[in-house]
């Protein structure tokens, strides 16, 4: 089995077994030392739903070290042979192992995704330029780490969801532990500033989020 750290849409238990029907030990713990951050471009919102490159609001959820952080997070584990298919799926992250610690104190070790930059991920991760141009090319043209892009609201939408889902703790961490692509404004100042995502707790998002 492998353990898995969720901090975005999978910190929904409902989310994450659509995702990984066969996941075991859906908990909550607290991952020192890193933030959340919408930088990275998610193809999907290309791919899927068309949306335009001239548009800037196309980041999904990412992660980063901040030493002076702490992430309220999901934790589980899951056979070998589903991780493929989420390594599949998470395919333009890179994998690292970090510290964990559930809500009785006790610490131990999970696999989560977080930033890579494009230079490595079309080195590292892309065998060919075919690859990459299959993977990402015919959908975007552009840098997929970006420090000038925002959230798809929509996907925002259900990665706070999903933290509401995990109770007041989470919801609250999530907003002042996750930033937009500057670095600086929290996601909790970001709807302050966004008059159309006040109700996102009765706002419905796509299925195809909750894979």
């Amino acid at each position: 089995m492998i353990s898995v750290v969720g901090y975005g849409s999978l910190l929904s238990e409902a989310s994450a077994r659509e995702t990984v029907p066969d996941l075991v030990n859906f908990r909550l713990v607290e991952v020192p030392g890193y933030r959340r951050i919408f930088n990275k471009v998610g193809i999907v919102f290309f791919r899927d739903y068309k949306v335009s490159e001239a548009s800037l609001e196309i980041a999904s959820c990412s992660t980063e070290i901040a030493p002076e952080s702490a992430m309220i997070c999901s934790q589980f584990e899951m056979p070998e042979e589903a991780f493929e298919a989420l390594y599949e799926r998470e395919h333009r992250f890179r994998w690292i192992e970090v510290e964990t610690i559930d809500m009785r104190g006790k610490t131990g070790l999970g696999r989560m995704c977080t930033g890579l930059n494009d230079r490595d991920y079309k080195l590292n991760k892309c065998i060919t330029d075919s690859e990459y141009q299959q993977r990402v090319g015919q959908y975007y043209r552009g840098a997929i780490w970006r420090d000038d892009i925002l959230p798809y609201p929509e996907y925002l939408v259900f990665c706070l969801q999903s933290a509401d889902s995990a109770g007041p703790e989470a919801i609250g961490n999530f907003m002042d532990t996750t930033f937009l692509a500057d670095g600086l404004t929290s996601i909790r100042q970001y709807l302050m500033q966004s008059p159309d995502l006040i109700g996102w707790r009765d706002m419905p998002v796509h299925y195809s989020y909750k894979r």
